[in-house]
């Protein structure tokens, strides 16, 4: 027998199951972002200069007031250049003020930039930084859209395009400062480099197609959102909606991945709430199919945690009562083993649960807490309530106008519009995204996408509301341009908006 610690193990199920780890509780899309770049570029920059620019100031957190760190003096004495004027005129401090907070305002608008990390509002490769806080999210991301057995590379390619070039207002701003920054190329640490290969069977293809079919799916929606935005967007707005979809990719990812491993295991359906919380019903069964997504993101882990039990302890009470005097792991998990077991829970799982809980208790939070905070910053996940009532963990699935924007744009080509019905049996397939149809009405109550019940107690559910809920779908299409209804009850769904029916 080997000893191992809980935690070491939940890392290790991380690697292996979903190619990221669930770790950092205050994730955002910049880091996400952040990590993406570097993957695809290969390398980082010297940014001290830009982070210079941007953060005048540094909170004292002991003393809860910002500090000048670097003052307007300082900062033009270290980058003369930048500032050099043709006539010889000394920089106008109040200008280089305006400069800096604009710079700050713009360029850490996630709060993500940091004297010792940054993360930057990413607008060109040279605001790549070796923030390691996407906890390899970026990486998992960059391998998807770079995996080779579709033969294109649309969302990849284009980003990389997007990241060269210099053709747009945040870059500008920071242009002069930039120039301060070195290229370090990225090349992976043996350690690093370990732990990507763990996830590589995530990416076999056979055929020409992944060979998992969410990753397959997720990968042609993006290369379809690229398409389209490179047919239609301005840059900065492509870079958001790619990079924003990126977060909603590695939801999708992590809460189909029990399913994808077993047969029988359940997929929990997403279900949004397009009325703001305020239809009741509804926001608590969008509720339900969230809190069946960690449900199931933990219910992945505890069957790799059972696999180590049987192959390191036995199946039976006999052997794992004599192995666990010697295991090392503790007399927390070993009194919750003894707890399950007095439950009725048969020794192989009581010990495996026994090691989840003790693992996840020591990350400090469930391992969808990530996953919540990337969806509420990215668009698709708000509070339970409408008045911000619930917690952090309390949240329901919803659409903001750009994710819906980029959910149509992720779903339909440009050439290609799709009947109303049609558009929403494709978000079924592609996302697991449901809105309340009468034939998703078992999908929502029993929070599966295979008609299963997950839970022991069903999802109770308003059918008359569900169908409010997509009609309301309908119209916010329709209002936005992106569909069109029809004197004959038709309504087509577009990318583009008015006048290509």
């Amino acid at each position: 027998m080997t000893s191992v610690d809980t935690k070491e193990l939940l890392e290790s199920v991380y690697d292996e199951e979903f190619g990221f780890r669930l770790t950092n509780f205050s994730i955002k899309p910049v880091h996400v972002a952040n990590g993406l770049a570097r993957a695809l570029a290969g390398r980082t920059y010297d940014t001290t200069a830009v982070t210079r620019l941007v953060r005048r100031y540094v909170r004292n957190q002991k003393l809860g007031v910002d500090e000048e760190r670097y003052p307007n003096a300082e900062f033009i004495a270290d980058y003369a250049t930048a500032f050099a004027n043709p006539r010889g005129h000394e920089p106008d401090a109040l200008k280089v003020t305006r400069l800096r907070s604009l710079a700050f305002d713009v360029l850490g608008a996630d709060g993500a930039v940091f004297p010792t990390q940054q993360s930057f509002t990413l607008s060109n490769e040279r605001f790549i930084t070796g923030d390691l806080s996407d906890v390899r999210m970026g990486l998992f991301l960059a391998r998807l859209l770079t995996a080779e057995p579709t033969g294109r590379i649309d969302a990849a390619t284009y980003l990389r395009e997007l990241l060269q070039s210099e053709s747009d207002p945040w870059t500008t701003l920071a242009l002069p400062v930039l120039a301060f920054g070195d290229a370090r190329e990225e090349a992976p640490s043996a350690e690093v480099a370990e732990r990507i290969a763990k996830s590589g069977h995530l990416f076999e293809a056979s055929n020409g197609r992944l060979v998992s079919p969410t990753l397959g799916n997720l990968r042609d929606a993006y290369d379809r959102l690229a398409r389209f935005e490179r047919n239609s967007g301005s840059k900065l707005n492509s870079l958001r909606r790619l990079m924003l979809f990126g977060s909603f990719v590695l939801h999708v990812h992590a809460v189909s991945r029990w399913s994808e491993r077993e047969d029988h295991a359940p997929r929990p359906p997403i279900l949004l709430d397009l009325f703001d919380g305020t239809l009741i019903s509804v926001a608590d069964a969008s509720r339900a199919t969230l809190r069946a997504a960690g449900d199931a993101i933990e219910g992945v882990i505890r069957s790799r945690f059972h696999e180590h039990v049987a192959a390191e302890y036995g199946t039976t009470g006999k052997q794992i009562d004599a192995g666990l005097p010697v295991s090392g792991l503790g007399e927390r998990v070993e009194g919750l083993y003894r707890t399950y077991c007095d439950g009725g829970t048969e020794p192989p799982d009581a010990l495996a649960r026994a090691m989840a809980e003790d693992a996840i208790d020591r990350e400090r939070e469930a391992p969808i807490g990530s996953l919540i905070e990337l969806g509420r910053r990215a668009g698709f996940l708000a509070p339970w309530s409408n008045q911000g009532r619930g917690g952090k963990m309390r949240k329901r699935y919803t659409a903001t106008a750009e994710f819906l924007e980029t959910l149509v744009a992720a779903t339909i080509e440009p050439d290609d519009p799709a009947e109303f019905p049609e558009f929403l049996e494709r978000l079924r397939d592609y996302f697991g995204v449901v809105v309340g149809r009468p034939e998703d009405d078992a999908v929502i109550r029993h929070t599966n996408l295979r008609d299963e019940e997950f839970w022991p107690a069903v999802v109770s559910i308003n059918e008359e509301d569900l169908r409010r809920n997509v009609e309301e779908f309908r119209e916010l299409l329709v209002e936005s341009g992106y569909a069109k209804a029809y004197a004959d009850g038709r309504t087509m769904v577009t990318t583009r908006p008015e006048g290509s029916f």
